[in-house]
């Protein structure tokens, strides 16, 4: 890896093959036996347009590279060495086996001797470690890809390296045998002026002055050239060193100590002597989890470093507790070495009561006297104060942290004007205006992952949390993966050493989700002070609605639920949600989707039931309910109105969403899902029966078609005895029915016969004629399902009757379709393509993109039937494109699969395995039917395959 690609067994060098096979194995191995997500993969490949096929070709790249290194491997075999789980894609190596890894086991023992004071010793692993390199990461350049982070990650950590090996080289007068390496590194960085002043230094220690000044020549113009700067502070004080060498050889000082910037001239009184503040609090004593966040700062400053064209300024946002400074402070130091000039830190109090936030001027003087300038030089001006602050900071380079701030203008007057400084800010606001006027780097942090908070737990209180990993990950639930919630109960249970993970999960299970089990005697560890903070700086109107947010249904809200929670209009809200996520309370996780944190929203519950009344409470609850309710129903209308019930009359001030295509409807559908549940489950609580009931007709289409058959059923199930009990006899027709669609879809044949007839008659006492025809259409695809061909057909021509009595369309051409499917199949070409001529009459007439995609289908059985593959073949693409427009997945599914038998047949082998992988990806994680039977069409596809291999 470190260097162009190569994989030997034992001598032989392995032909890697195609450019994307080479940098998918590549990829794998910077990961070092780390999982690699698929997504990853594929923009790794493709960037941000791939192909639709690109999951397809990544699985036959990672089996043809398996194949590769295990020759005879079985197909479908995951293989030893490169594996993959539900994280992604892992090779498995060890130190001896990829000299990345072996390098960084020489670099950490050359550490480890440099800090024991075996400097000797040090510097010979750091020369085993350095002579790995044989060039850039994996040759990226011939790949194709330079601008990789991975591998870029993988360069800086060399450069590293031999940054350091260099130090101790210098430090024990050996510089020779690294200068080689050095040398080729340094070509292969051009833009790397730490890495570059290295070289020079080495250069002068081993005697080669001349070729030291005609380097610095050369990247000085480099630098003006091409990017317009000059050299930086590092740069120009090795170049000063190579002019004067004598100190460096002798040992007598470290040159990257200097700094040329103690006697710049500065407006104002004369600059003082350098002091070196060093103001960053203690960092936390353990630190786990952020790795990857953490790899892209470091990225970013890599990147700033080689550019030097401006300060890099990174900005950590996200939620109380989330651990920002916590963050923060563990970067600061661990960066600190790379500014030597110091460290400033400050509080800016941005989220405290009003009175408390720090105006920026204070925070200049406190930095202005920790950089040495007594109080009696300061300006009284707050311009001219930043302007002796920015030019003390010109030139140097310095590593600067504000925290907590409370805004981007609290913020502006205390960044540097110069390129040299970091600059890293914590807020619980997303400061856009830094990353529009100073290009800020905007870095928003979320919950840790389970294992991030396995390890925080673990770091702290050590082998208790493995004695009882249930108990462990109980715990972490209940604190919402945040991390002061964790840092507040691992404190706990240090002063407790005796309780067992299984006592401090049951004393937060008795708190049933208030904040009671999160209350430290410390303020700055008490989440309900913390949020408190961030309450009393709402408006009266948005504390309003931040504690209505407590009765949300779902896991979260969007602008219309919020408007009809709070039964204001919709710019209202937008307003009073604003004030929300710039306090942090609220943040939005998708465009137009809003949520809290459970934490945060504990503590909302705790408010509305100590600030607003029941009735209050109870009319928010509704409007809400209500919102999901009347836009269900219009939803539905616009996907595909069945014979149902009519809107239900909703409460005042409720907004409905906004939704114009099928693709829109299905997608409020699915974002919706959980809180749609959640209202029927609400309703039946409530005793709304009829509003129950109502609201999962309008979701059975949504259901059926999106695949979610499981947890459609078990809604009917819930509100079949609901209506049963309390009389309704519409209820319980139309619950019925759908009861026996959501049996038919999931493979049971024997129940629906027996609703169905139920909800016949029950559907004719009533005199509803328009629902019975859909009821005997439903009784025809369980006859056909059956084998009963000649019933299924006397059913959908009933059907078909009392649709045309009625005038009904659309069912009219869903029992011409189904007739006409059914004759395909038994052989009757003419009659079929009599009923499938008439249905595309009528889909035509209405111009139902839905029912002309149906026709497709319908004529590519037709024409498979006739023996026309071809034709049959272009209709399934036909009917793929108009299901693929209306987001329907079930039917996106099915064509795939159908479309993947025809391809087959054809002799398209690639074809078919790659519509029967969609199908496969499109199902997910999905419990449908169709997976097992795709499954098997690959499995046989794979043996067939191999069987031809092992006879040629």
């Amino acid at each position: 890896m470190l260097g162009p690609l190569q994989v030997r067994r034992q001598d032989e060098e392995l032909d890697l093959g195609p450019r994307q096979q080479r940098l998918i194995l590549a990829l794998l191995l910077t990961g070092a036996g780390q999982p690699v997500g698929l997504g990853h993969i594929i923009e790794l490949l493709w960037g941000q347009h791939p192909p639709s096929s690109a999951v397809n070709i990544v699985h036959r790249y990672i089996g043809a590279l398996r194949r590769l290194l295990e020759p005879g491997l079985p197909a479908r075999s995951p293989g030893r060495w490169l594996q993959g789980d539900a994280n992604g894609y892992r090779m498995r190596v060890t130190a001896d086996q990829l000299d990345l890894l072996t390098m960084r086991t020489l670099a950490a023992l050359a550490r480890s001797q440099a800090e024991a004071g075996h400097h000797a010793e040090a510097l010979s692993h750091f020369q085993m470690a350095l002579a790995l390199w044989r060039g850039p990461c994996a040759g990226a350049a011939d790949l194709g890809a330079l601008d990789q982070p991975a591998f870029s990650v993988v360069d800086h950590e060399c450069a590293e390296l031999a940054r350091e090996a260099t130090d101790q080289g210098l430090r024990l007068n050996d510089i020779r045998s690294l200068l080689p390496a050095l040398r080729r590194m340094a070509e292969s960085r051009p833009w790397d002026e730490a890495l570059q002043a290295q070289l020079l230094l080495a250069l002068s220690a081993d005697g080669h002055q001349a070729e030291a000044i005609t380097l610095y020549q050369d990247v000085r113009s480099r630098l003006a050239t091409e990017l317009g700067v000059n050299p930086g502070d590092e740069l120009r004080t090795a170049y000063q060193v190579v002019l004067r060498p004598d100190p460096v050889r002798s040992g007598q000082s470290d040159p990257r100590t200097a700094s040329p910037a103690a006697s710049s001239p500065i407006a104002g009184p004369a600059a003082p002597a350098m002091m070196l503040p060093a103001q960053i609090p203690a960092g936390p004593t353990h630190f786990a989890g952020r790795d990857d966040t953490r790899r892209r700062i470091f990225e970013l400053i890599d990147d700033h470093d080689a550019n030097r064209t401006s300060t890099p300024v990174l900005s950590i946002d996200g939620i109380p507790g989330i651990g920002k400074t916590t963050l923060a402070i563990h970067l600061a130091h661990q960066l600190a070495t790379n500014y030597p000039d110091g460290q400033l830190y400050v509080d800016l109090h941005g989220f405290d009561p009003e009175p408390a936030v720090m105006p920026p001027a204070e925070a200049l003087q406190g930095f202005l006297n920790a950089l040495g300038i007594p109080d009696s030089d300061i300006p009284v001006s707050d311009f001219a104060r930043a302007g002796l602050y920015r030019s003390i900071l010109a030139g140097r380079r310095i590593l600067i942290v504000l925290d907590n701030a409370r805004n981007a203008d609290q913020v502006r007057p205390l960044l540097p004007g110069t390129p040299g400084c970091l600059v890293l800010i914590t807020s619980r606001l997303r400061l856009t205006g830094l990353a529009t006027t100073h290009s800020a780097h905007l870095l928003t942090l979320g919950v840790l992952t389970l294992k991030e908070a396995r390890d925080f737990l673990a770091t702290r209180l050590g082998a208790r949390t493995s004695a009882d990993p249930e108990a462990t990950d109980e715990i972490i639930e209940r604190c919402g993966r945040l991390p002061l919630a964790l840092a507040v109960v691992a404190g706990r249970a240090l002063a407790h050493p005796d309780h067992r993970m299984s006592d401090i999960a049951e004393e937060l299970r008795a708190e049933h989700g208030s904040l009671d089990g999160f209350m430290g005697d410390d303020l700055d560890n008490n989440l309900r002070a913390i949020f408190s903070w961030s309450y009393l700086l709402l408006s009266p109107d948005a504390a309003h609605l931040f504690r209505l947010l407590a009765l949300q249904l779902g896991p979260d809200l969007t602008i219309p639920a919020i408007a009809s929670l709070i039964g204001a209009p919709t710019p209202d809200a937008r307003r009073l949600i604003g004030q929300l996520v710039r306090t942090g309370l609220l943040t939005e996780h998708a465009p137009g989707r809003y949520r809290t944190h459970d934490l945060i929203r504990a503590y909302a519950q705790e408010l509305v039931h100590r600030h607003e009344d029941g009735p209050g409470r109870r009319q928010a609850v509704r409007r809400l309910m209500d919102h999901y309710q009347r836009t269900a129903y219009e939803a539905n209308q616009l996907l595909m109105p069945l014979p149902g019930p009519g809107p239900l009359d909703v409460t005042d001030g409720v907004v409905t969403a906004e939704l114009h295509t099928p693709r829109e409807v299905m997608t409020w559908f699915t974002a919706n899902w959980p809180a749609l549940r959640a209202v029927v489950r609400r309703r039946l609580r409530d005793g709304d029966t009829t509003e129950a009931w109502q609201l999962v007709f309008s979701l059975l289409q949504f259901w059926q078609n999106e695949g979610v058959w499981h947890e459609g059923v078990a809604l009917i199930r819930e509100c079949l005895p609901a209506v049963v009990a309390a009389g309704d006899d519409l209820g319980r027709a139309h619950m019925s029915r759908a009861l026996a669609g959501g049996l038919f879809l999931l493979g049971d044949y024997e129940a629906p016969p027996h609703l169905l007839h139920e909800a016949l008659e029950l559907y004719d006492t009533l005199g509803r004629t328009a629902e019975q025809t859909v009821a005997y259409r439903n009784l025809a695809y369980v006859s056909h399902a059956l084998k009963n061909s000649e019933e299924a057909v006397k059913q959908a021509e009933c059907a078909l009757r009392l649709a045309t009595s009625t005038a009904n369309w659309r069912e009219q051409t869903f029992s011409l379709f189904f007739i006409g499917d059914v004759y395909v199949q038994l052989g009757r070409l003419d009659d079929a393509l009599s009923h499938l001529d008439q249905a595309l009459l009528i889909a035509q007439e209405h111009a139902d993109s839905y029912l002309l995609g149906l026709h497709d289908w319908s004529m590519a059985d037709y024409h498979e039937a006739t023996g026309d593959l071809a034709a049959s073949l272009a209709r399934r693409g036909r009917a793929l494109e108009s299901l693929r427009e209306l987001g329907w997945l079930v039917s996106v599914v099915e064509t795939h699969i159908a479309w993947g038998d025809t391809a087959l047949t054809l002799g398209d082998q690639a074809g078919a395995r790659a519509a029967w992988h969609e199908a496969l990806e499109l199902i997910g994680r999905r419990r449908l039917p169709q997976a097992a039977e795709v499954q098997a069409r690959l499995t046989r596809l794979d043996q067939a395959a191999d069987l031809n291999v092992s006879s040629s």
